[in-house]
């Protein structure tokens, strides 16, 4: 809310209007039961106020009740029931929490959200109906909503005054851009990768299948998951700079199925995405394996070991068609297997060899999506820039895991901690690797730049540019201000631990030498 206008009533800005449209020659005419009319300085037209992101609303046909999805910022995302007058808090607050609490608050007191989910579980809510059609009668009366990134389906029942039903009806690989309702009441769903309409309708009787693995043991994944010794076909792999995981060093492997082959650089999308790097594309039922290790006061303790499983998806190139599944296996306090972790995720603490305590994320399935996106070609680490070291590749293409002859010139990250390398190249791939997947293009980050490695600085779009989202109370605050790192939000960020840390996900301990490296850079910056 870089113009802090969520609880100024003065403009139409986070606001629903409610106008008569169907008046000539004037184009509309404001209703005299608007909460507002006669409030001097406040706009007519506002219904309802301090609204960030409403992504569609819809009115309940029986009792006239108006739903509304609202996309959070930083933590959460909401369902509001939208009052005559009412108030909902942007940016004092983001849902039922504070955001930014000493901002001046509008008229009216600020209402809670009917439902909310956190981050872990949703990203981009996205507003549907409530049920009346006659093919799914256990849902009449049932507010139908969804997640983008998630492709989760969620129903709730409301009656007099509170929520009596709330249930997760399915997970889907769909990326659900908007509800659709027909004359008859049935329910449609818009896939944005696919381009497709969806029905919603009765799931058919579950086929009996073989049980998803329960332990890291069962996957055969590993010849000895107590010694962590992998499996013949596990390949392991290093990359040039490392993603960081709050001090946890990791073992990474890649398993491709039969005698399934890479196309090398044939990932382009999304269009357009000037100066983005291609990816690869895996053969159906490739995994990627990746086992986190932590110095705790006990010794060096293996904590999680994080399995992303390919499917391929009917998309096509333009937005998308892959589809990866994430799994999260914790390992036991004897360190002999791992166990599959719940969809909702997990916090447990530890204690570093140092003394010093940390409270670890095992990340929730939906979290796994948010940074394996489409923009960022799905798996991270997996890419030209990032293996192109030591004879990795070539070794790769003497195996023969390459679809085509790897070709003479290929792109190579520097390594961020290599003093030997140029210091711009080393910041550029620090950021790379720790930023890019949201900072791109259509990534997911609330900020209009990109960190991309392939394009010059003075073409991301943070060069003396102004925030959009706060600036700390910083005097001349920049995304970046050469010479200046202390008014620089790009490392101001990266310094902070809860609200406004940079990233907001994955990681809640500062990197010391990370921040070390970008200040310096910026430093020198001209």
């Amino acid at each position: 809310d870089s113009l802090q206008t969520g609880q100024d009533i003065s403009d139409l800005l986070a606001s629903i209007l409610r106008v008569d449209v169907d008046v000539e020659p004037k184009g509309y005419e404001v209703p005299k039961e608007n909460p507002f009319v006669s409030l001097k300085g406040a706009r007519p037209e506002i219904y309802a106020y301090g609204l960030r992101q409403v992504w569609k609303f819809s009115f309940d046909p029986k009792t006239r009740d108006l739903w509304a999805g609202e996309v959070g910022q930083d933590l959460w995302e909401m369902i509001y029931r939208i009052e005559k007058g009412g108030n909902y808090g942007w940016s004092v607050s983001e849902g039922d929490h504070p955001f930014r609490p000493e901002r001046k608050k509008g008229p009216t007191p600020i209402l809670k959200p009917i439902i909310e989910h956190d981050h872990a579980n949703f990203r981009s809510i996205t507003g549907g109906y409530v049920y009346h059609g006659t093919r799914l009668k256990e849902l009449t009366g049932a507010y139908i909503y969804g997640d983008y990134d998630s492709g989760r389906i969620w129903s709730f029942r409301y009656a007099d005054g509170k929520v009596i039903e709330h249930r997760e009806l399915f997970d889907s690989t769909l990326r659900i851009v908007a509800f659709g309702e027909a004359a008859d009441g049935e329910l449609y769903l818009v896939d944005w990768i696919g381009g497709q309409l969806h029905r919603l309708v009765k799931a058919p009787p579950v086929k009996e299948t073989a049980p998803f693995p329960r332990k890291l043991s069962e996957t055969g994944l590993f010849a000895s998951t107590k010694d962590h010794v992998p499996a013949p076909g596990l390949i392991p792999y290093f990359v040039n700079s490392q993603l960081w995981s709050d001090g946890a060093a990791k073992d990474r492997f890649l398993a491709i199925p039969g005698d399934g082959k890479i196309a090398f650089d044939a990932v382009e999308y999304p269009q357009p995405s000037p100066g983005a790097p291609r990816g690869w594309r895996f053969p159906d039922g490739t995994v990627a394996v990746k086992t986190f290790h932590l110095d705790t006061d006990k010794g060096r303790r293996r904590l999680e070991t994080r399995i992303m499983h390919y499917e391929q998806l009917g998309g096509n190139e333009e937005v998308g068609d892959q589809y990866w599944r994430g799994y999260t296996y914790v390992w036991n306090d004897e360190q002999t297997d791992a166990v599959l972790l719940d969809a909702a995720g997990a916090d447990r603490e530890f204690t570093r060899a140092d003394g010093s305590k940390v409270n670890w994320r095992f990340p929730s399935r939906t979290e796994c999506s948010l940074c394996h996106t489409t923009p960022a070609k799905y798996v991270l680490g997996l890419n030209t820039h990032q293996l192109n070291r030591d004879g990795q590749l070539e070794q790769w293409e003497k195996w023969g895991l390459f679809e085509k002859p790897l070709p003479a010139k290929r792109m190579k990250l520097a390594n961020p901690h290599d003093e030997t390398q140029p210091l711009q190249e080393r910041a550029k791939a620090y950021l790379q690797a720790n930023c890019t997947h949201c900072h791109i293009k259509w990534g997911g980050g609330n900020a209009e730049f990109q960190l991309l490695f392939t394009l010059k600085p003075e073409e991301w779009k943070t060069i003396d540019v102004p925030p959009a989202h706060g600036n700390f109370d910083i005097a001349g605050a920049r995304l970046l201000k050469p010479g200046s790192p202390e008014q620089s939000l790009i490392h101001k960020r990266m310094t902070l631990t809860g609200l406004g840390r940079m990233p907001h996900i994955g990681s809640r301990v500062v990197d010391e030498k990370g921040a070390s490296l970008i200040a310096q850079w910026i430093r020198e910056m001209k």
